[in-house]
């Protein structure tokens, strides 16, 4: 099955969150699954794991004084930092292609090994990083990565840290000590710690930084090298935006499934 390319123009983080898991909830519940890749920016934003503390991951008030969203997705894995310097890449592949792996670690190495390669046909000297499923310009890591398997469907999302503001990244993901305590929900406390690792800009790694249309084009290039179809243009269904609204209305702009519940 041919491969639809969506690339929005929106900025919106929370909205931008609201289309990844609609796009993953309706794929999973449609008999004919369409597989779909994404790209889109957010504006300045810390998005933080499903089963992360925010108090544990952000600095509340730089992000308060900064206008730095705050904002939580529906996968797992460690928090990140956006800004427009950063590419988001969200891939939804039927499981039941037969080039579609079936463990989680095996479809990282698959679809993030593969933009390592994209990236190396640009002259980024790229490498998957097995350990860490990201990808990474000597020991420096420029994704982050969270993925969802469910009923016949793999989802990866992504950053791709282009020319983002570093040092906006490091403050707003440092938190410190005496922040007010949130629930990660109404009854768990428990969380989830980010893997703390050194990351860097393609941007600073080469004499010249690739486009974002050639990086881009490059994606789609690998997609479709892995699944030998087409990946065209498309549009989301209407099925989808409905079920983002409702998403979005219900949870992302909800600053209790962003934040959780306060402790006092």
């Amino acid at each position: 099955m041919n491969w639809q390319l969506i690339d929005e123009d929106s900025t919106e983080v929370y909205r931008n969150l609201a289309y990844d898991e609609a796009v993953a909830r309706v794929t999973a519940n449609q008999d004919d699954k369409a597989n779909t890749l994404r790209f889109w920016r957010s504006d300045r934003a810390v998005v933080i794991g499903r089963f992360q503390c925010v108090h544990k991951e952000v600095n509340l008030s730089y992000c308060r004084e900064n206008e730095i969203a705050i904002a939580r997705r529906f996968t797992g894995g460690g928090a990140v930092f956006q800004d427009p310097g950063n590419l988001n890449l969200s891939i939804c592949a039927n499981r039941s292609e037969k080039y579609v792996p079936q463990t989680l670690k095996e479809i990282y190495e698959l679809f993030i090994g593969s933009i390592a390669t994209a990236l190396h046909s640009l002259d980024v000297p790229a490498s998957y990083d097995p350990v860490g499923s990201c990808i990474r310009i000597k020991d420096l890591k420029i994704t982050g990565t969270a993925g969802w398997l469910k009923r016949g469907v793999a989802f990866l999302h992504g950053t791709l840290l282009i020319n983002a503001d570093l040092s906006m990244l490091q403050q707003s993901l440092s938190a410190p000590e005496g922040q007010p305590l949130f629930l990660r929900d109404k009854t768990r406390i428990r969380c989830m710690d980010s893997k703390r690792d050194n990351v860097t800009n393609i941007a600073d790694q080469v004499e010249v930084c690739p486009s974002d249309d050639a990086i881009k084009t490059a994606i789609v290039r690998c997609i479709e090298n892995i699944s030998r179809d087409d990946v065209q243009k498309g549009e989301l269904s209407q099925e989808v935006r409905d079920t983002a609204q409702a998403l979005y209305q219900s949870r992302y702009s909800q600053s209790e499934w962003n934040l959780g519940t306060p402790t006092q």
